[in-house]
């Protein structure tokens, strides 16, 4: 049986050096790219999708504290496994930087064809 591949365009639109078309994500680089498309993606960010959404941005605007840490950590668990069905999601976890005012997030994960953790490290800032 031969193993699955996970195709992705890279969304930065590089093109391909000997091709010249939109590069590919593949296999571990595109799962992690929708993984952090899906936690960054806010409320109506997708046509015809407005339910697709973490809604971590929200809380961002809230204080920085160990309560709105876990909240974040919660709506990150409930939206990748509502919308990236190519991971088993293991843990997320949140770490508040009061000092520096943004939330560290570190997502472990393991591709469904693999039993390769992944781990893929955010960092959550307001912007305005």
């Amino acid at each position: 049986m031969a193993k699955k591949r996970f195709l992705d365009l890279d969304l930065d639109f590089q093109s391909h050096p000997s091709t010249g078309d939109i590069a590919k994500r593949v296999d571990d680089e595109a799962i992690k790219r929708s993984v952090r498309n899906i936690v960054f993606t806010n409320t109506y960010d997708r046509p015809f999708h407005p339910e697709m959404s973490s809604g971590v941005r929200a809380l961002l605007f809230e204080n920085v504290t160990p309560v709105i840490a876990q909240l974040i950590s919660n709506r990150i668990k409930d939206a990748i496994v509502a919308f990236e069905p190519r991971v088993e999601l293991i843990d997320v976890k949140v770490d508040p930087s009061l000092d520096n005012n943004h939330y560290g997030v570190t997502i472990l994960f393991r591709l469904k064809n693999t039993q390769r953790e992944q781990n893929l490290n955010l960092v959550l800032q307001r912007i305005r």
